[in-house]
């Protein structure tokens, strides 16, 4: 008896295993991130401009959160291109779509972790062009 209760045991144990390594539903196609959005997402929307498409698919990106400033000042996302500081956000307006490799979004703590100072307390949006 206590060995079919222990075959039943590593059988149960092993099927768990197995399903815990099974591939998503869809083909094991990737999922996406709420972080992250790929050149195939970008260029699925078939817009051209990038201020739109985030618009569209991530608007909270735009959006700055985190600690606001205790002198009243504004807080922005700040965008960062291939490593280097572009400004706020709005520098992707007039952005191509087909330019772009990927999009990541970052919180405040994240950007400051990769960025330092530079990345203001708003969080930031981090593009990477085949450039």
């Amino acid at each position: 008896m206590a060995a079919r209760t222990l075959r039943t045991s590593i059988s149960l144990a092993a099927a768990v295993a197995l399903a815990a390594c099974a591939s998503p539903a869809g083909g094991g196609a990737p999922r996406s991130s709420g972080d992250v959005l790929t050149q195939e997402e970008l260029a699925a929307t078939g817009e051209v401009d990038l201020y739109r498409v985030i618009e569209r698919l991530r608007p909270r990106w735009l959006r700055a959160r985190g600690q606001t400033s205790v002198t009243g000042g504004t807080t922005v996302v700040t965008l960062f291109v291939d490593g280097s500081p572009r400004g706020d956000v709005s520098q992707m307006r007039g952005m191509r779509v087909s330019d772009v490799l990927d999009i990541t979004f970052l919180s405040a703590s994240e950007a400051a972790f990769r960025f330092g100072t530079l990345a203001g307390s708003g969080g930031a949006v981090a593009i990477r062009t085949g450039r």
